[in-house]
């Protein structure tokens, strides 16, 4: 297996998990940012707005010409029944669970109060300080309807001012001064409201800009470091292979070993399990520790031998430098064992401890594979060789 074959593999490997990384990442800043933190502002203040128009300011409008009324009562069941609309809506909308179909018939309802409203004005009385529920059925439809689109807004703010056209209409009211008051009235509050969304759509565009700008240059920073990881890790790969596997295929190339040396077989077993550790190291496994001891035992069960492999214990994350110094050893031991060996992982609350026994030959040499184990113990008898390593889990008391 060449250089660019390892490098490549795990340069693609990395290179998928950085993107896929970096793909999630962006989408969740621009829902999380725009969708719910600059909506929730919006919809607060919607809630707030109309809770206060209709509960303080219809309120006082309704006690005050309450002798006007006929009859009072529809009035005031009118009053509640927007209080009811009101309360359902702010609810739904406070917790993100307003549908389109439920706030359309929340809407219809508020206006069809509106219009109950109306019946109980006296003649002439649909504009004014008595026609209390013109204004509210347009600042309910902004509370409903403001996550629609603009023309369902447009709609119902139409249909409440012919409502109130056709009430004037039916009294005999509708004269130029009484038409004068009306069209000033629909200028300033439909033209209120009508602003009010188009500001709050301008400002959730702008926002959202800003956001995936934002976003952009985090995905960019991210790709950089992740393009950073990458090359660190092409470069340890590199120096690996420079070191261990160049020399032995310059060896046999040259014809300086001979292949049916011992020595010379041994190494290169020892060399093809590291190969293979080297390329399950940045597999996506439950338990990357097991994977790559199974790739390390395939390639002695290739020779003949025969492994077991067991596990003891519920395996925690590890990081790739402690699974790689856990495996070390352990790999020169199968990479020499004659026709047998037993490979046991054991997990507890304090350590992982990885043990090896094989057949391999006395002179099989084994060492420290670096500083970050704790500690590693050795036994030769015979032709039984045992080694292990243990890394702990949590500091010594």
């Amino acid at each position: 297996m060449t250089a660019d074959a390892v490098e490549n593999v795990t340069a693609d490997v990395t290179e998928a998990a950085a993107a896929n990384a970096v793909g999630t990442a962006v989408e969740d800043v621009v829902e999380g940012v725009v969708a719910t933190r600059f909506g929730k502002v919006v919809d607060i203040g919607l809630v707030a707005i109309v809770g206060v128009w209709h509960l303080g300011l219809d309120s006082v409008r309704v006690l005050r010409n309450w002798s006007v009324y006929e009859p009072p009562a529809v009035a005031a069941g009118a009053w509640l029944a927007l209080t009811l609309v009101q309360t359902i809506g702010s609810v739904l909308l406070l917790r993100s669970a307003l549908g389109a179909r439920t706030a359309r018939i929340l809407a219809g309802a508020a206006l069809l109060t509106g219009v109950a409203a109306a019946t109980a004005y006296p003649p002439g009385g649909a504009i004014g300080d008595v026609g209390w529920a013109w204004n509210t059925v347009g600042w309910f439809g902004m509370l409903l309807l403001m996550q629609r689109p603009l023309w369902e807004l447009i709609t119902l703010l139409v249909a409440n001012t012919a409502v109130t056209v056709g009430f004037l209409a039916a009294d005999g009211a509708l004269d130029h001064v009484t038409l004068s008051r009306l069209l000033a009235s629909v200028y300033v509050t439909a033209g209120i409201q009508l602003t009010f969304a188009y500001l709050v759509r301008q400002l959730d565009d702008g926002a959202r800009e800003a956001t995936e700008t934002a976003a952009a240059q985090a995905e960019h920073l991210a790709r950089a470091t992740a393009d950073e990881t990458v090359h660190t890790e092409r470069r340890r790969r590199y120096a690996y292979l420079r070191i261990r596997v160049e020399p032995l295929l310059r060896g046999l190339a040259e014809g300086r070993l001979d292949p049916g040396d011992t020595v010379v077989r041994r190494r290169a077993a020892v060399e093809a399990a590291r190969l293979r550790r080297l390329f399950v190291e940045t597999d996506d496994t439950p338990h990357p520790l097991l994977h790559e001891l199974r790739a390390c035992a395939d390639v002695a069960e290739r020779r003949g031998v025969r492994v077991s492999l067991l596990s003891y214990g519920e395996l925690p994350d590890l990081p790739p430098t402690v699974r790689r110094e856990l495996a070390e050893g352990t790999l020169l031991v199968l990479a020499t064992a004659a026709t047998r060996a037993r490979l046991t992982v054991v997990t507890t609350p304090e350590e992982v401890a990885v043990s090896v026994v094989a057949d391999a030959p006395a002179e099989t040499r084994v060492e420290p594979p670096g500083l970050l184990t704790t500690s590693s113990m050795y036994d030769q008898e015979e032709e039984q060789l045992w080694w292990e390593t243990r890394w702990p889990l949590r500091p010594a008391p």
